[in-house]
């Protein structure tokens, strides 16, 4: 099955902006920083983020190990599994997971939560 891959990625001008002014000073940043830490809904902060427009599709993964083979995928590969439409980093912590179906799921701290 194909998974599509959705990032948070910074500019040039937001990583600049941050280094001067603290991660809280670009809301994108401090959305995805809010997912890391267990005290928030990381659905919650990850839906906020997507309808803000604050991800982007930056590959297609293809495994048949659902959410946790697009992780392991991601994170070791293999390289023919990930067809990458742009800058990726490894899957982690804030990374919405899109099954075949439509159906979105943010990495969380343990394991991952639907975004509805």
């Amino acid at each position: 099955m194909k998974y599509k891959l959705h990032q948070i990625h910074l500019t040039k001008a937001e990583s600049d902006h941050i280094n001067k002014h603290g991660h809280d000073s670009v809301h994108k940043q401090s959305l995805k920083l809010d997912m890391s830490f267990s005290k928030y809904d990381t659905a919650a902060k990850a839906k906020e983020a997507f309808d803000l427009g604050y991800y982007t599709h930056v590959s297609n993964i293809t495994t048949e190990g659902g959410l946790e083979g697009v992780f392991h995928v991601g994170n070791a590969g293999p390289e023919e599994a990930i067809e990458r439409l742009g800058k990726m980093y490894s899957v982690s912590v804030s990374d919405i997971v899109e099954d075949p179906t439509g159906k979105m799921s943010v990495v969380a701290n343990w394991g991952f939560k639907e975004v509805a």
